[in-house]
């Protein structure tokens, strides 16, 4: 143990000697680095984004989507035809411990005022939905029985449609019909969400039974349900079932938690996450050769300064470790830094994009294991070539 300090100190004295080329070496690491903690980083702010949405919903709301993901996996078919029927919604509302029920139906088209034009997503459904989910009001007031020319808009599209002015009373063109806007809801935690466009606060709402009647053919895309706070949601799912399954298929149908839908978006993005960090993984073994075949040149260009210390007493295990300790040392460095470049570069993203990233201590742990692990598996060979050179052999290479 008294030999380690005594190499360490060689190891950093050679590396400050050529310190030109562990730049170089350490180059491959940075950005090797770099990539992994901003890939993980972006991901996790994502799914910290996705559950804040989803919990928005609230915490005694399920929602039946019109297809069964059951296994786990994305079931492509949610996005087509939806058996599901406004009748449906009705049935579910009569099952002990669901207090109300609220059928959403994706609108399609877009709303515009004069030339201006939001980007929000707009749905049909009725009252009961605003009961289910306290939104906080900007101005007016929510949808309520009776409306049918009214519609109810969030914050962005106020902002993109009227500016600073108000849109209390104004006239919008939904998908060529003229509807009064009533309410504007109010969500400036939303307002900086990836996926504010698509928070139930910047949604516009129009009456469900005025679309019905307009388009009698119309599907019903999801039915959310609120269900009594001493309601276990799990028990209560198997009663709204069988309802269902009075009509549908149970390919046709899913009622789904909140821990169902962020189960199944974490999996999705848990796959592309890993399949990133292994796409940028290959720049951290790239940098990992780079070190090797550095120090294997190193040690060559070394031969005589490896047999003046084996001349002097010292063992393999000291230029053994003194070569490693070199590989570490510039795996580390690598890594600090580009861990540095990479909070430059998510404190950025977080000021002038919507993306939020999240550089947790355990992302920091995995960057610098990683990097450890490089310096030691590439720092192998290079030491054990070192360790094995004969000195007096090294000296007569001068």
């Amino acid at each position: 143990m008294s030999a380690i300090p005594t190499n360490l100190v060689a190891a950093l004295r050679s590396l400050r000697e050529q310190w030109q080329r562990a730049v170089l070496s350490a180059t491959g690491i940075m950005v090797g680095a770099s990539a992994i903690v901003l890939l993980v980083s972006i991901a996790t702010g994502v799914q910290a984004d996705v559950k804040g949405q989803v919990e928005s919903i609230g915490v005694n709301v399920l929602v039946v989507i019109p297809g069964n993901v059951a296994s786990g996996t994305f079931n492509p078919n949610i996005g087509g035809m939806s058996y599901l029927k406004e009748s449906d919604a009705t049935n579910l509302a009569k099952v002990p411990g669901v207090v109300a029920t609220a059928p959403f139906t994706f609108v399609g088209g877009g709303i515009r005022n004069g030339k201006k034009t939001a980007s929000s997503l707009l749905v049909a459904t009725q009252p009961a939905w605003f009961k289910m989910r306290n939104a906080v009001f900007a101005e007016g007031r929510p949808l309520e029985p009776g409306d049918a020319q009214h519609c109810v808009i969030g914050s962005l599209a106020r902002k993109e449609l009227f500016g600073t002015g108000t849109a209390l009373g104004q006239t919008v063109q939904i998908n060529k019909r003229p509807y009064t806007v009533v309410g504007v809801t109010k969500d400036k935690k939303s307002e900086t969400s990836l996926f504010s466009m698509g928070g139930f606060e910047n949604l516009v709402y129009i009456p469900y039974s005025r679309l019905k009647q307009l388009e009698p053919d119309m599907q019903t895309d999801r039915i959310m349900i609120q269900i009594e706070p001493s309601a276990e949601p799990k028990a209560l799912i198997k009663a709204l079932d069988a309802v269902l399954a009075e009509r549908l298929d149970r390919m046709q149908f899913q009622v789904l938690t909140q821990e169902d839908l962020l189960g199944l978006v974490y999996k999705l993005l848990s796959i592309l996450t890993w399949l990133l960090t292994g796409l940028t993984s290959i720049a951290l073994f790239v940098g990992g050769v780079g070190i090797m075949t550095v120090m294997l040149m190193s040690v060559n260009e070394r031969s005589i300064e490896i047999g003046i210390r084996k001349t002097t007493g010292a063992r393999r295990a000291d230029i053994f470790q003194q070569f490693i300790i070199e590989a570490i040392v510039l795996s580390i460095s690598g890594g600090i830094v580009g861990l540095l470049f990479s909070t430059a570069v998510c404190s950025a993203l977080a000021a002038f994009t919507p993306v939020k990233p999240m550089i947790t201590g355990p992302i920091v742990g995995l960057a610098f294991g990683v990097c450890l692990g490089v310096g030691v598996i590439f720092g192998l060979l290079p030491a054990m070539h070192a360790a094995r050179k004969d000195p007096v052999a090294a000296l007569r290479n001068e």
